[in-house]
């Protein structure tokens, strides 16, 4: 069931010019409702290099849920995943040839390092060939609902520099892309499938094991964390990923709290040869964030919030009242919101199961014409019960 109401909100206008953001692609996303706050090219298909791992180890986090593999399911280091490993043009860390390293391990080094080898041996781990793994790859886009991507390897290495691994099926310089509303999306995604992830992205250093009596101490390749040179000031950093290449240039995706919202950030290719305007540029990004934008809330009417239900021991099942946020440097005049209860508890209007109090029982939707999302679909918030509902007695439940 969906309900809409056009509901009408005043809200004041920026005034000042928003900065420009000095980078190919850029995108700054609310990952809790999807709002897309800030954008440039966003739709563009570009090069990603290491970017690419956070859809490696989305479809690692799927073998691991499917139980194809484990956090300690063990892998061998071959000569071919050795020779990428120990490569000192690459994001190297040396794996030992013929020693073996856990998932979680190479999970590790994958995302703190960005160890291209430890890359190749996590798609192995499942028993996959490199070609089947770059297919489930390309299959996980599909179903996050990716349209601009092109997907060659779980490095982000261009096809040549995989030596031995590299495929017959495209050129030595072919290499992946995505757009980066497409990053956006496979990053909201790991935030609400796989959070553990985000406690090893916000390591600022971590220890990896290479062989007995070895053991390389790696400082994290993200200067954002907090203490770290580019830290921003009232945002809680947790990661995510950069990734460098020639055609790429310097990227970064980054995932931080501020002011209770998750926030996403990308940028692609940022403008000039110091690597570092990845980072100047994010911070450029968290400041339009905090200079130029606020939050404006928007309160649902209540008779939005009573729902009729049969076979229960209450006639309205009542919501709590939320508070809808959208960020905005504009005017927004009117809004339209839905909810939808979820199924699980309440289908065609009669109580399915009991309902705890405070339990997550649906969804609200807003729609403005001036708010965009990177899926397109409206913002979403969580909707709560605000009381408890039980199934009504027989005599209830026969009547109804």
């Amino acid at each position: 069931m969906i309900i809409l109401m056009v509901v009408n909100y005043p809200v004041r206008v920026e005034g000042s010019s928003e900065p420009k953001i000095a980078a190919e692609a850029v995108e700054m996303v609310d990952a809790d409702t999807g709002q897309i706050i800030y954008q440039k090219h966003a739709q563009w298909q570009l090069p990603i290099a290491s970017i690419t791992k956070l859809l490696t180890v989305a479809v690692i986090h799927d073998e691991i849920k499917h139980h194809q593999i484990s956090p300690r399911t063990k892998v061998e280091i071959t000569p071919d995943i050795a020779a990428i490993s120990n490569d000192p043009r690459y994001s190297s860390i040396g794996l030992a040839g013929s020693q073996s390293y856990s998932v979680l391990e190479l999970l590790n080094a994958a995302m703190v390092k960005s160890a291209d080898g430890a890359t190749v041996a996590l798609a192995l781990a499942g028993g996959n060939s490199l070609d089947e793994f770059v297919t489930k790859m390309n299959q996980k886009a599909a179903q996050l609902g990716l349209k601009h991507y092109h997907i060659i390897n779980p490095t982000g290495l261009s096809n040549g520099d995989m030596k031995m691994l590299k495929s017959a099926d495209y050129s030595t310089d072919d290499e992946n892309q995505l757009s980066a509303n497409d990053i956006a999306i496979l990053t909201q995604y790991l935030w609400n499938s796989y959070p553990q992830l985000f406690q090893v992205s916000a390591q600022k250093a971590a220890n990896f094991y290479i062989k007995p009596g070895e053991v390389k101490r790696i400082d994290n390749l993200n200067k954002m964390l907090p203490g770290n040179t580019y830290a921003v000031p009232g945002v809680k950093m947790l990661g995510l990923k950069t990734g460098t290449s020639p055609r790429a240039g310097a990227c970064f995706v980054s995932a931080g709290v501020y002011r209770g919202h998750r926030i996403i950030t990308v940028v692609l290719h940022a403008d000039g040869d110091n690597p570092d305007n990845r980072f100047i540029q994010t911070q450029a990004l968290y400041r339009l964030l905090k200079q130029h934008y606020h939050l404006q809330t928007m309160r649902v009417p209540t008779q939005l919030t009573l729902f009729k239900v049969k076979g229960a021991n209450i006639t309205n099942l009542q919501v709590s009242s939320p508070k809808l946020t959208v960020w905005s440097n504009h005017s927004i005049t009117s809004g339209d919101i839905g909810s939808q209860l979820d199924t699980n508890f309440i289908k065609q209007g009669r109580l399915v199961r009991p309902v705890k109090k405070h339990q997550r029982i649906g969804k609200w939707y807003l729609v403005n014409h001036r708010l965009d999302t990177i899926t397109g679909d409206p913002l979403q918030y969580p909707m709560y019960s605000r009381y408890p509902v039980k199934r009504g007695n027989l005599i209830t439940r026969i009547i109804h």
